[in-house]
This record gives C-alpha cells, sequence and structure tokens, in this order.
C-alpha cells in the first residue's frame, strides 16, 4: 500500500484547488455517503453582523460556500452560517458571511463530510503529481531542491489535478488535458536534460565525467577498461556497471 503522505511534496492541497476551483475538487455531493464529518467548536463570542467568526484549530479544510448550523453553548435557536472563503486545516477563524444571530463560545457546527472527504482526495492528488515529477526528475535533483521551485510546483499541481478531474472516470476537460501535455513534454526535457529546472541546481556537477580507458585482451568481453586513477573522479549518485563474468573468469 503507497504512502499517506511523501517526505516533501511538491503541491499542497490548496494549489490544487485553486487549479480545479471548488467545483473541480468537489466532484461528488458526499463520496457515496463514505465520508466522515468533522466537529466545529467556537471558541469566542460572535456578535450580529461580524464576518470573522473565531474557532478551534480545524482538522480537515473547510470549501468556500459550506453551510455550517451552530447550535448549544447557550444559544436559543439554530443559526446557519455560509463561509465566504475556504478555511485550511489549522485555521482557528471563519471567514463567514455577516452574522445575522449572536453565536456564542462552546457552540458547536458538524461538517457534512463532504469537506473530510475533499480534503483527503487532494492530500492523495499532491502525493500522486508529487511521484509523477519525481519520476522524471529524480537522477538528476534532489526532493528538497526540487519543492522549492514554482515550475516544479506547477507541474506537480497539474498532474494532481488531472488524476483528480478522471477520479470519477468522466473525460478529463480539454484545458487540463493540453495543460497535462504540455507539462510531460516539459519533463522528458528536463530528464534527458535538453531542459534545467530554474533556480536549483543539479545533484552532481553538470560537467561531462571524462574516463581514460585502455583495452586488455585477457578478457573474454567488454575487452574496454576504465583507467580510474587517471579519470575523473567525482562521485556519481548512480549504480556502477560491473562485468561479473569477466571478474569471474580472470579468478578461475
Amino acid at each position: 500500500m503507497p504512502p499517506t503522505a511523501l517526505p516533501a511534496l511538491f503541491c499542497l492541497p490548496n494549489d490544487i484547488h485553486d487549479y480545479l476551483s471548488s467545483a473541480g475538487a468537489q466532484l461528488r455531493l458526499d463520496d457515496e455517503n463514505l465520508a466522515n464529518g468533522q466537529t466545529i467548536l467556537v471558541a469566542g463570542n460572535g456578535a450580529v453582523g461580524d464576518t470573522v467568526l473565531s474557532v478551534a484549530p480545524l482538522q480537515f479544510p473547510l470549501l468556500r460556500g459550506t453551510q455550517l448550523v451552530f447550535s448549544g453553548g447557550g444559544m436559543e435557536a439554530l443559526l446557519t452560517v455560509g463561509l465566504t472563503a475556504t478555511a485550511q486545516a489549522g485555521d482557528t477563524s471563519l471567514a463567514v458571511n455577516a452574522l445575522t444571530e449572536a453565536v456564542y463560545a462552546q457552540a458547536t457546527a458538524t461538517d457534512n463530510g463532504v469537506n473530510v472527504a475533499t480534503g483527503v482526495r487532494l492530500v492523495k492528488a499532491c502525493n500522486y503529481g508529487t511521484d509523477r515529477v519525481r519520476l522524471y526528475c529524480f537522477p538528476r535533483y534532489d526532493d528538497l531542491a526540487l519543492a522549492t521551485s514554482w515550475n516544479v510546483n506547477r507541474w506537480a499541481s497539474t498532474l494532481g489535478g488531472a488524476w483528480l478531474a478522471k477520479r470519477c472516470c468522466r473525460p478529463c476537460p480539454e484545458s487540463i488535458t493540453a495543460d497535462m501535455e504540455e507539462v510531460t513534454d516539459e519533463l522528458k526535457m528536463i530528464k534527458s536534460g535538453a531542459m534545467a529546472v530554474p533556480g536549483i541546481g543539479t545533484r552532481t556537477a553538470a560537467w561531462p565525467f571524462i574516463s581514460n580507458v585502455s583495452v586488455e585482451p585477457a578478457y573474454y568481453t567488454h575487452k574496454v577498461r576504465v583507467e580510474t586513477t587517471i579519470s575523473e573522479a567525482t562521485p556519481t549518485v548512480y549504480g556502477q556497471y560491473i562485468d561479473w563474468s569477466d571478474a569471474l573468469l580472470m579468478q578461475n
């Protein structure tokens, strides 16, 4: 089973959410009733007319347009509050429509689970996009360096967004398909060395590694041998080929 999160993500859930918009990221109303909700706890009193509501740190994102029904904490009646901006996990305040009634501390509302399911899908999309970029860039670039590049962020967001857009077995929109093809072409150039990631360095020096060789007739195959003492000594980041058949032949 693949990991739930890679050590360094090249894009974040809000990147893919911004790329697809709320409608594109949502996909399903309730994920076929498989989603689990979260409880939102009010941390401070909200007066009539307030447009910001103080809450305990969120466990999962809340999408713009979410309708929360608050009760408890001494409130006399239920109050429906709509979010005017997306809130991220860990946020302690919500941007809401102007309150028509006061909301008291310790009042609670239950998210319907849609946002939790969407947050999980967005994280998975980030992992997918990140790993696709690593597939092309890992041989030449370090993960931590890649995570600082805006181009890498764009590549991962596009690939993750394309995966999310196709999740319900629906055709991927033409605009996203075009972006994905453009990104794939650029990544192929990065892998081949025809293009470099701007602003970050490669794992090893960019100059060619030069080896001086000699021909050893005593070997049965691969007669051309590298003279290591007079060759470029810079270590490489990939495994070296070892001619085990010749090594065993010489030992016998």
